[in-house]
């Protein structure tokens, strides 16, 4: 009588490193036995390529800065315009997905976290700063309240960092994961 050896080197190769089970379609260099376990396996290890819709926030903010940087050039005064372009475009980017954004920002932004309105107003606050750096309107008040902006968002991930959590970075938005 013949044994049944249990970890045959050829059917141990076949297993689903997903649910365990005997794999028989090839993908990745294992062996998966069904489409949501090769789907499951890509999400895991992100694997799977963004489709043209996934890539369009990172389309806006390049075209963005390439107008914006030309822009620059062509005004002969770099920073302004620059940091506006910056801006316009990276608030354009949590404005995709304006709740994922705040959702995510609320995580660990000091304001945000009491206050969801400060979440959903923080894009707006950031393309009418980058708007007026561009239209050189007030470009000192416009540049303090930048920096403050910024700074209060900074307390936020400083934090997150010395108390080693976690957290999703907001800053191009939900779509970009940074």
């Amino acid at each position: 009588m013949e044994k049944n050896v249990i970890g045959n080197s050829n059917e141990d190769s076949r297993i689903d490193p997903i649910c365990g089970m005997v794999g028989t379609i090839p993908a990745h260099g294992h062996y998966f036995c069904c489409p949501n376990c090769i789907e499951k396996y890509e999400k895991k290890y992100q694997l799977k390529s963004p489709s043209y819709r996934e890539k369009i926030p990172a389309i806006v903010l390049v075209s963005i800065l390439i107008i914006g940087g030309a822009f620059c050039i062509v005004q002969n005064q770099f920073m302004p315009y620059f940091m506006g372009s910056v801006l316009i475009g990276l608030s354009s980017l949590k404005l995709w997905d304006w709740d994922g954004f705040s959702k995510s920002f609320q995580k660990y932004d000091v304001i945000a976290k009491r206050n969801s309105a400060y979440a959903k107003a923080y894009p707006i606050m950031e393309m009418l700063i980058g708007i007026a750096l561009i239209l050189q309107i007030f470009v000192l008040n416009v540049a303090a309240a930048l920096i403050v902006l910024i700074s209060i968002s900074t307390i936020g991930v400083v934090q997150s960092i010395v108390t080693k959590k976690e957290i999703e970075c907001a800053c191009m938005g939900s779509k970009i994961k940074v």
